[in-house]
């Protein structure tokens, strides 16, 4: 995700793809809608083990070659069941395409195996935000927050989350921790601008 990983990497850096998304969001926040879409213009999604492999793929479907390698991770993941690392790719892998339904599936199983891995956790939680889901997005967050209070990712995030259900105060309170927890945040500006514009919104004042 922040490293344009694609299906055929096996790892991901520890800052999640969803940073850079999520504090556009934040900084637009009297703009802020979100994005429910059918990323791929594939339609109904199915299955991800059900997508087609013929060479007269649709315009609008992943090329050939990134389909084959989707399959072979499943395949993989089917065979290794203890493997949460392949899932975790798949699962970045669809979060990259937009494939949120299929990527939280891919999240889910990983965490099965993975219960702690924060970072599985936050992107989870962001692919049910993008699905149009914040209510399990902030499940989601929570029990990250559980695990590592200061998690920068996951306390921008829930932000956004909690700021999308009306829940002012909440996205407040999760901004002021993460600068609370790092004071040397190099958006720090604005995330403070953010608060106050907040909170006159919160006062009836006008952003």
């Amino acid at each position: 995700m922040y490293d344009n990983i694609q299906p055929a990497m096996h790892s991901k850096q520890l800052v999640t793809g969803a940073v850079g998304m999520v504090i556009g969001f934040i900084l637009g926040f009297f703009t802020f809608q979100i994005l429910v879409q059918d990323p791929s213009g594939m339609g109904e999604q199915g299955s991800a083990t059900s997508a087609p492999a013929s060479s007269q793929l649709p315009a609008e479907h992943p090329p050939e070659e990134v389909m084959e390698r989707l399959l072979e991770l499943q395949s993989r993941a089917q065979t290794d069941t203890q493997n949460s690392q392949v899932r975790i790719t798949l699962g970045d892998s669809y979060y990259d395409m937009g494939r949120f339904d299929a990527a939280i599936d891919w999240y889910e199983q990983a965490l099965q195996l993975e219960p702690s891995n924060v970072n599985v956790r936050t992107d989870l939680g962001t692919a049910y935000l993008y699905s149009g889901n914040p209510v399990k997005a902030v499940d989601r967050y929570r029990r990250s927050l559980e695990i590592e209070p200061a998690h920068v990712q996951t306390l921008q995030n829930i932000s956004v989350a909690y700021l999308s259900t009306g829940n002012y105060v909440e996205a407040v309170a999760n901004l002021e921790k993460l600068l609370e927890f790092h004071p040397n945040y190099p958006e720090r500006q604005e995330i403070e601008q953010q608060i106050e514009s907040i909170r006159n919104h919160m006062q009836g004042d006008p952003p």
